[in-house]
């Protein structure tokens, strides 16, 4: 897997494609940060999510998420419990 840069409207998670007509675009939750970008969270990064937070990740959750830089960029075993995302830091 390469990065996210290439590929339409990717996961804040996990850097996956969730643009119409791909395999993640019916299970993703979108939301907007405060200078307007889009965000989009996969079906299986917000499970993900829900078992960090225990309840479902709000909107300000997202952002935090992408402001980590969780996941982008990051092959095979990155993502959410590798150091960005839910898994690294406070």
């Amino acid at each position: 897997m390469g990065s996210a840069a290439g590929i339409g409207e990717p996961c804040i998670g996990c850097g996956r494609s969730t643009r119409v007509g791909s395999s993640l675009f019916s299970d993703r939750r979108t939301t907007r940060a405060d200078d307007g970008t889009a965000l989009y969270l996969c079906g299986d990064c917000n499970e993900r999510a829900i078992s960090h937070y225990g309840r479902q990740p709000t909107e300000r959750d997202m952002v935090q998420i992408a402001a980590r830089g969780a996941g982008f960029g990051m092959g095979g075993g990155g993502g959410m419990g590798s150091g960005g995302g839910f898994g690294g830091g406070a």
